[in-house]
């Protein structure tokens, strides 16, 4: 069994080295075998030479740079993610963000949660044993809240989908296809999947907010981006079992 890495990075030059030094080891230590898919998604700053330079160091990393597309728009994390996860040769892909935010303890929490059953299992921040750590109060209701949302709306019975912190089988995506270019991607990964079936499990986790560098996080945009997410899933949904309770 191979798990993959997949790390998005933007201008994050102070913090790509500790993030991927502290995956190979954590992975070594568990005696994995494992790939880190570190993709630069169009950085101005150093981070392009310092993935470069550890990718010469360890054959494991995997760098993939992201040329500039002026027609791209606004966050593009959700084609960050997805570019990288095309190019995962694991049976397991985890995604987990470049910022040094999410707790590697959880990997393994992960993996065996995938190994028990699981197709996707989430790092929870809002699950008993979780913590949001020092995220902002705001952007953790607000997130907190994303998830409630859809809870109501479709079911979900984790606690947190609007962590992009994840673990999954990498044949899961052969099932469903993902549109979000943006921070949209997370929620909109999980209801596909909840709809048709996929089996969803969840950890606990804490989370770290960035410790270099400033966030591109927007957080009113991305609250909106949900919403209108939701309300197209949720019509697409209706409609689908309007037609098969019609059959």
């Amino acid at each position: 069994m191979m798990i993959s890495f997949v790390i998005p990075f933007h201008n994050e030059e102070k913090n790509a080295k500790p993030n991927i030094l502290r995956i190979i080891n954590h992975s070594k230590k568990n005696k994995w075998i494992f790939e880190v898919i570190a993709v630069d998604d169009r950085s101005t700053d150093k981070t392009p030479v310092i993935l470069d330079d550890l990718a010469k160091k360890y054959k494991e990393i995997k760098p993939l740079f992201r040329k500039k597309d002026f027609k791209e728009k606004g966050n593009t994390m959700g084609i960050t993610l997805m570019e990288g996860t095309k190019k995962a040769k694991g049976d397991i892909v985890i995604w987990t963000m470049g910022d040094l935010a999410d707790d590697p303890a959880t990997f393994t929490k992960i993996v065996n949660k995938l190994n028990s059953g699981y197709q996707i299992v989430f790092g929870s921040r809002y699950m008993r044993g979780g913590n949001s750590g020092n995220l902002d109060k705001l952007k953790a209701f607000l997130s907190s809240s994303g998830t409630r949302l859809a809870g109501i709306l479709f079911g979900i019975k984790v606690h947190d989908i609007t962590n992009a912190f994840r673990g999954f089988k990498k044949s899961v995506l052969k099932k469903i296809t993902l549109e979000s270019s943006g921070f949209s991607i997370s929620p909109e990964f999980a209801i596909k999947a909840h709809l048709i079936g996929v089996k969803l499990g969840e950890v606990p986790t804490k989370y770290s907010n960035r410790v270099e560098g400033v966030s591109s996080f927007k957080l009113f945009k991305m609250t909106r981006s949900y919403l209108v997410l939701y309300f197209k899933l949720f019509l697409k949904h209706k409609v689908l079992k309007k037609k098969v309770s019609l059959v």
